[in-house]
């Protein structure tokens, strides 16, 4: 199965062990689950150590702290294929990427793809010492990568056959090497053209003798690792041809199949296996053998890879990401106890190795797990383990807390409950009870994460909570308690049974629970013991006052944590080391302290447990890993997940360390870990930094895309704008990375060093303008070494405002800056001079207005009589009996506009009260309810009549002080304005409320919104009075606008507000606020007060417009008015001669167009939404519609309205009020022009004369109108034609073609049939003969030829013709 083929099985590996013979870690990368995926097929670096990652799905980036996958520039720089099978590095940031689906160049500077899609499916890519790239892909052929040209050349060769072909490398002398599956091989020397980079090859000879049939061949470093076809691994030499015998692999290969990978390791050799995991091949140095090492990753290898710089070989597996294997100073080994079938689920807390080889672990709630014939370098798999607890024992509790050795033959056990046993003889446990209390009783305690229950008297007597055993050379046995202090006992009894005896009960504080929380005991001797306390510090037992004393301990102001102590030890050099909650403590002889703890480097503040390690060097357990302390220089390095940790939070005192073994052990939450020291010693790797990313106002960039190269020097170009920014340098480093501390400095701005601890990053804000140099260095914590200097030039550009040219500019800027002011002043010399003018005009304005007012006042008073004498005969003709329809309803018109014309005098006379002061308010107490619903109630028959929905919203029982009629006018005018603009089968909403302070009054009517820039004009009175003079169609409201006018200042007497919106819903709502005001006092004499104005409701239309029958032998006629009254007269006048449709809103006037199409269109100018103008306009610039003639009728005399009106196409322009004789005889010699026009140019003669516009010679018209004159006249003969045409003409048929061919038109037989079919669609659409009878009346000799000509002019057959124009019609 090929590695293509292979699928990738993700497994979660938790369990590490792996048998050794020297000290490694095999460790999973930290960052596996970023990878783009977890079947690994490929490694590759640069010369600073950053890692390619090929997988199944996509190339990652691994700097030793983040990995990263591939993210394209742009879209055209993809990866030819998401699987990655190889990956070669030729130098200067150049990556080769070999895919199924192509070969892809990838430039790491500038993160640019090139695709060279040439070469695909299977071939062989390699480089040569040179860093040139080599690529067989077909028999007989050589490729190599022309760097000049970046092209690809061939080499032609011969006795290469692609098929047999096994391995392909270039050797360091540059030697091409071929080896096939049969076991020959091919050999070429590769010879170079400096000049212009040609390369040339030629065939060499070469004493290699291979073993036929290979099974498998791999290349590493001038080795050859072959596999023959006895199974047999071969190491070879290709410089010196020498040929070893390593190792028989029959077994493994048929156990695990196809081998993926050899490389050699030191003087091993690591072999993997597809689909099986990988081994190693470690010589025995004594016996110059190899013997087969099982590594237990539990998956497929795809590729296995040495750093180029680290002693790592890192491994590709099928599911399970990276490993890197490392040869280290340690072995440490992590046992995840959950995954055993006889498992543990909860903390390790206890552990200890015992003479025996028997690991004892006690845990916080399972018991103990028994270990037998433990050994480090076994997998726990192979070893017998029990479960010992107080189901299955004598144990009593199963929070396991402490093991103790014993001289006798038995192991102490603290728990819980108390101290327990192990007999070996008897391989049982016993208790022990220690009674100290003297049947006292004690009550619940609780302590952090331990909860003491209370116990029957008789336990309640027992020493309890046992964390630590100690048991000294004199057979005195020390036991600490987490509660109850320490006791020291005697032991007694035999070997196998032992009893203890003149037990001593020490405690501080008389005893206090809290206070006696002993954790740890530290033997320094056995005469000199130390004690951890959980709050108070470290203890000393005195001898000779036999009690436990305090020592001199550091103890910062304001931090009690530095108290909670776990354990205790002493260096070679005294001093003592203290484990605490906030740290390490190192105490020296004479008292000088020293804090490691996270602000120094550590990872966590909790130190669990110290063990001692070699050369004064000590292990502590942590919440975060472990630390490997040099007390020699203080110098630390921190272990984590990258160092082979499957478990980093460790348990309080969960330690040992076994001397025989040199072995440390430290419990965990999950589990425990073992390390061993190796003989080797940490080498020495001090990598270079580099400069990575760089990140400006938080958004990532290609820090190279910034780098520019000036006198051989490079330096990070940044624009002023850009001068918010961090860059990032990075020590790649995949062994020791957790241990570097950073430091950086800029040299212009400081000397100091910036100690930034872990991070690898430099944030700089504000940078003016200049030079700069960041420096940057490392700490290596682990080897105790500093790294040299490395500096990066930053050039932070100035803004543009700072150049040369701005400087420039800024001398042209200060010439115009003078001109400015010299212009300014000017202005506002002409600005003081305007403002006067303008104080003049609305003075001047205002005297205009003054005189218009008193004028239309004066005009209204006149009006009165003659409207007194209009109405008064009207109401006595509609009181006469037997009145006619028609006479009453020119009777009705008559008295409702004389109606109309008597509330705008009203209006206009209100109007100058308010203006002119002569309007007093009166103040009192309004029933605002009733005086509403009272002005609802007159208008129900509008509601009624049109359909309107009224919403209302008025709350019962409102009163308010304000003037009544005010209010009434108010409300009176926005409810009929309301009532005016709501079209039919609309709504209306009415909302009144109050909030002890205002009146709100808010109406809405559906309809036609208001533009928002006429809200500035709907209260103007200015505009309002002009409105009323023109009676513009551009106005924001209807009419005079006077009754909003008279509002708008009733409100503002009364210290309130108006205001105009249009709502999201399309309503457009009226919104009124009066304040509350103080009641008048109401004068007694009344006389000399003006009647107050009642604004009057304009009565609904009563008279309807008749609907008339359709007569298709009338013309259509379409009238647009807006005054429904205007409607009803025109269609009384033309309705005989006329199909008339009338229409108040052209809004569908398309539609109505289209379906009606009208002879003639009688509108209006002012008309909701456009005017009359601009609908004539959009009628007469449609070619559909240009023909139909339009009449204006408008009551506006304005010349200049005139001459828009026909220049925009209108055939008539009639002032209101019209005469309607005039308007009937205007129409009827309209309809019968068009009707003439229609006739001529619907004969023959018309349309040829005029056809395709042609300017012709007076004789050549003349004699193409005889011709059509001759065809038309004669239509209907059949003997028509050619020859009847000449005789007619008395000329000869050949001049009659020659005359027709100088004209350039159809020929006479083309004419004369054309002149046919026109004349039969005449015939079609204005008689009523059938087809056959047009056929032949039009002069066809049969229906065949008839129809093919008709059906080639009109694209259909006759009687489709003469049902469209019928559709047409209706």
């Amino acid at each position: 199965m090929s590695l293509r083929q292979t699928s990738g099985i993700i497994i979660l590996l938790t369990i590490l062990v792996i048998q050794h013979s020297g000290a490694y870690n095999l460790s999973q990368i930290p960052k596996n689950s970023d990878l783009s995926n977890s079947s690994v097929t490929d490694f590759c670096q640069n010369e600073n150590g950053l890692m390619l990652i090929g997988t199944c799905d996509g190339l990652n980036f691994y700097n030793s702290r983040d990995v990263f996958s591939y993210q394209p520039k742009h879209e055209y720089d993809f990866l030819s294929g998401n699987i990655i099978d190889k990956i070669i590095y030729t130098g200067n940031d150049i990556f080769w990427i070999q895919t199924y689906y192509g070969l892809n160049k990838f430039d790491l500077s500038s993160n640019k793809m090139t695709h060279y899609n040439d070469f695909q499916k299977l071939f062989f890519i390699e480089k040569d010492q040179q860093n040139n790239l080599f690529i067989i892909r077909e028999s007989n052929s050589i490729f190599y990568y022309h760097k000049s040209n970046e092209t690809f050349k061939k080499l032609n060769v011969s006795g290469i056959a692609f098929s047999d072909i096994m391995s392909f490398f270039i050797d360091s002398n540059n030697v091409l090497w071929i080896i096939t599956k049969k076991g020959y091989k091919l050999t070429y020397q590769i010879e170079y053209n400096g000049k212009n980079d040609d390369i040339t090859i030629h065939s060499v000879e070469k004493d290699a003798d291979f073993h036929d049939n290979l099974l498998h061949c791999f290349y590493e470093d001038d080795q050859l690792y072959i596999i023959d076809k006895e199974y047999n691994l071969h190491h070879y030499n290709v410089l010196t041809n020498q040929e070893h015998f390593v190792y028989n692999l029959k077994q493994e290969i048929h156990n695990r199949g196809k081998v993926a990978k050899i490389i050699r390791y030191h003087d091993n050799f690591f072999i993997g296996f597809i689909t099986n995991g990988l081994i190693v091949l470690e010589k025995d140095e004594a016996t110059d053998q190899f013997k087969l090492q099982n590594i237990e990753i539990n998956s497929g290898i795809f590729s296995l890879q040495k750093d180029n710089l680290q002693d790592i070989v890192w491994i590709g597996t099928d599911g399970q990401g990276v490993y890197a294997y490392t040869n280290t100073t340690h072995s440490i080994r992590s046992y995840i106890l959950s995954n055993f079938s006889k498992k543990m689920q909860r903390p390790v807390r206890a552990i200890l190795l015992d003479k025996n080889n028997t690991l004892w672990i006690g845990s916080k709630g399972d018991g103990i797990m028994k270990i037998n014939d433990y050994d480090i370098g076994r997998s726990l798999s192979d070893s017998k383990i029990d479960i010992l607890n107080s189901g299955n024992s004598g144990l009593k509790d199963n929070l396991v807390y402490a093991f103790g050795k014993s001289k006798s033959n038995v192991l102490w056990i603290g728990s819980e409950h108390g101290l327990s046993y192990y007999s070996y003889r008897t391989n049982t446990i016993h208790n022990i009870k220690l009674d100290i209390l003297n049947n006292k009783s004690r009550y619940i305690h609780e302590y952090e994460d331990y909860i003491y229950l209370e116990n029957s008297e008789a336990d309640a007597n027992n020493f309890r909570y046992i964390h630590s055993i100690y048991e000294t050379a004199d057979s005195k046995l020390w036991l600490t308690s987490v509660g109850l202090g320490v006791i020291c006992a005697d032991i007694v009894g035999t070997a196998d049974q032992p009893k203890l005896t003149n037990i001593q009960h020490y405690s501080i504080n008389n005893g206090d629970f809290e206070s006696n929380y002993f954790f740890s005991i530290y033997a320094e001797k056995d005469s000199l013991l130390w004690f951890a306390n959980r709050g108070y510090g470290p203890f000393q037992y005195n001898r000779r006052t036999d009690n436990l004393e305090p020592v001199n301990y550091y103890h910062p102001q304001g931090n009690q944590t530095i108290n909670d102590v776990f354990s205790i030890i002493k260096d070679d050099n005294g001093a003592v080391l203290i484990g605490t909650g906030f740290g390490l403590v190192k105490q020296s002889p004479d008292n000088q302290q020293i804090l490691f703890n996270t602000n120094v480097g550590f990872k966590n503040n909790s130190i669990h447990a110290i063990e001692p390690g070699d050369e004064n060097t000590f292990w502590l357990s942590t919440n975060k890993g472990l630390v490997h302390f040099n007390s020699n220089n203080n110098m630390f390095r921190i272990y984590e997940k990258p160092d082979g940790l499957a478990i980093t939070e460790f348990s309080d005192g969960a330690s040992f360390k076994d001397y025989e073994s040199n072995t440390l052990f430290f419990g965990g939450i999950n589990g425990f870990v073992a390390i061993q020291k190796d003989h080797g010693t940490e080498k020495v790797y001090m990598p270079q930094i580099s400069f990575s990313d760089l990140s400006i106002f938080g958004e990532k960039y290609n820090i190279k895309d910034f780098l520019s190269t000036r006198n051989n020097k490079t330096q990070l170009e940044l624009r002023y704008r850009q001068n918010f920014f961090s860059v990032s340098f990075t020590a790649i480093d995949f062994i020791n990375e957790g241990n570097y501390t950073y430091f950086y400095k800029i040299d212009e701005l400081s000397n100091h060093w910036i100690n930034n601890g872990g991070s690898n990053s430099a944030a700089f804000s504000n940078l003016a303008p200049g030079n700069y140099t960041l420096e940057t260095k490392y700490y290596n914590r682990t080897l105790n070494q500093e790294s040299d200097i490395f500096s990066l030039k930053i050039k932070i550009l100035p803004p543009w405002y700072l150049s040369k040219a701005a400087y420039f500019i800024y001398w042209i800027l200060s010439i115009i800056l003078i001109v400015i002011v010299l212009y300014y002043l000017h202005e506002r010399h002409n600005k003081k001079e305007q403002k006067m003018l303008e104080e003049l005009e609305e003075k001047h304005q205002k005297e205009v207005y003054e005189s218009k007012l008193q004028f239309f006042t004066n005009i209204a008073h006149e009006f009165c009589t003659p409207l007194t004498l209009i109405s008064g005969p009207c109401e006595r003709i509609l009181a006469q009996p037997g009145v006619s329809k028609s006479v009453s309803n020119y009777v009705r018109i008559i008295q409702t506009n004389a109606e109309r014309l008597n509330n705008l005098i009203l209006e206009l006379i209100e109007f100058r009260r308010i203006e002119t002061g002569n309007r007093e308010i009166i103040t009192e107490t309004v029933d605002v309810s009733d005086s509403i619903q009272y002005i609802l109630d007159m208008f129900s028959e509008m509601v009624s009549s049109k359909n309107i929905n009224l919403l209302t919203t008025i709350p019962e029982g409102l009163q308010w002080n304000t003037d009544k009629s005010f209010l009434i006018t108010i409300f009176t005018n926005l409810i009929s304005n309301a009532f005016k603009y709501t079209p039919n089968d609309k709504s209306i909403k009415i909302d009144v409320f109050t909030d002890h302070q205002n009146l709100t009054i808010n109406i809405a009517n559906e309809g036609n919104v208001i533009p928002e820039t006429n809200f500035k004009d709907i209260f103007n009175r200015y505009t309002i009075l002009d409105t009323f003079e023109n009676q513009s169609i551009d106005s924001p409201f209807s009419r005079n606008g006077l009754g909003l006018a008279i509002l708008n200042n009733m409100v503002h007497l009364l210290d309130g507000s108006i205001t105009v919106t249009n709502t999201q819903d399309g309503f457009v709502m009226f919104t009124v606020i009066l304040p509350q005001l103080e009641i008048s006092d109401i004068p007694t004499n009344k006389q000399g007060r003006l009647p107050f104005y009642t604004p009057k409701i304009e009565r609904y239309q009563t008279i309807q417009i008749p609907e008339y029958t359709y007569d298709r032998e009338k013309s259509n006629m379409l009238v647009i008015d807006d005054d429904e009254e205007i409607l009803w007269l025109i269609s009384e006048l033309f309705s005989e001669e006329f199909n008339v449709l009338s229409m108040s809103d052209p809004q569908d006037i398309e539609q109505v167009l289209t379906e009606m199409r009208p002879h003639i269109i009688l509108c209006d100018i002012v008309m909701p939404n456009i005017s009359g103008i601009e609908l004539t306009k959009n009628i007469k610039n449609n070619s559909e519609t240009s023909h139909i003639p339009i009449i204006i009728i408008s009551g506006n005399y304005e010349i200049d309205q005139q001459i828009d009106a026909m220049e925009a196409g209108a055939e008539m322009y009639i002032n209101k009020p019209f005469d309607t004789k005039f308007l009937q005889v205007s129409v009827k010699k309209i309809i019968d022009r068009k009707k003439k026009l229609e006739d001529y140019y619907s004969t023959p003669i018309s349309s040829y004369e005029f056809a395709e516009g042609k300017l012709m010679h007076k004789e050549h018209k003349k004699f193409l109108h005889d011709v059509l004159q001759i065809v038309s006249d004669n239509i209907t003969n059949k003997e028509l034609s050619t020859p009847f045409v000449a005789k007619k003409l008395n000329i000869s048929q050949r001049s009659l073609y020659r005359k027709m061919n100088e004209i350039d038109e159809v020929s006479v037989n083309d004419l004369i049939r054309d002149c046919r079919v026109q004349f039969a669609a005449n015939l079609l659409t204005k008689t009523k003969l059938t087809v056959k009878e047009v056929c032949f009346k039009a002069g066809f000799a049969n229906r065949s030829t008839f129809f093919k000509a008709f059906n080639t002019k009109y694209e259909c057959t006759p009687k489709i013709y003469r049902e469209n124009h019928e559709k047409k019609i209706t």
